[in-house]
């Protein structure tokens, strides 16, 4: 009986070793004050983004939207809370964008980095943002360069139609032309001395 109690014991002494061991690893390889640090940035537009989803600064991922909320000051914004990383710092002056993963993958926050002379932005700062192309707009942008592409063809067939007679003329008298220098051309290069004739 006091043997099994024993290595019960023993046993139970390896196990809560091997905890103290990884605990210790763990809290010795954790840098527990590196406790990500918040900024805040504003949209007028923000379609994709949500809780959650990554942020990248210059194309590497540092943190994760903590936040999506509307406000109104009064114009109405989007304000995003960006939860960073303490290793990775931002300019003062970096630019925040939306942008996805590929053609159709998840929206994703961007920020391209500032110039050397500004500060790193502390907990609770805020940075400029450069607001996405909606498609809405690029789509109406696109049918209103159609709807004069088509006018501008209207007006050009028009004006080819009123002014048929003018134009076959003109391309008559090129002939002409072209056929009357093309025959003294041959003749020139027949009898060269009708330059010299035509000289004196």
């Amino acid at each position: 009986m006091k043997i099994g109690i024993n290595n019960e014991m023993k046993t139970g002494l390896v196990v809560v070793a091997g905890i103290l061991v990884a605990v210790l690893f763990w809290a010795k390889t954790t840098d527990l004050s590196a406790k990500p640090y918040k900024i805040k940035t504003y949209f007028n537009y923000a379609d994709g983004v949500k809780k959650d989803s990554i942020v990248k600064l210059s194309g590497i991922e540092v943190g994760r939207v903590d936040s999506v909320n509307l406000v109104y000051t009064p114009e109405t914004k989007i304000e995003l809370l960006l939860s960073v990383d303490t290793k990775a710092k931002i300019r003062e002056d970096a630019i925040a964008f939306i942008s996805t993963s590929g053609m159709i993958g998840d929206a994703y926050i961007g920020i391209a980095q500032g110039s050397t002379e500004k500060q790193f932005i502390k907990d609770g700062g805020q940075i400029p943002s450069e607001d996405p192309i909606e498609m809405r707009k690029l789509m109406k942008k696109a049918d209103s360069i159609a709807d004069n592409l088509d006018k501008t063809l209207a007006q050009i067939k028009s004006l080819v139609a009123d002014n048929r007679a003018k134009i076959d003329n003109i391309a008559a008298n090129l002939e002409v032309t072209t056929a009357n220098f093309k025959e003294f051309s041959e003749d020139i290069k027949k009898h060269p001395w009708k330059l010299l004739m035509k000289g004196k």
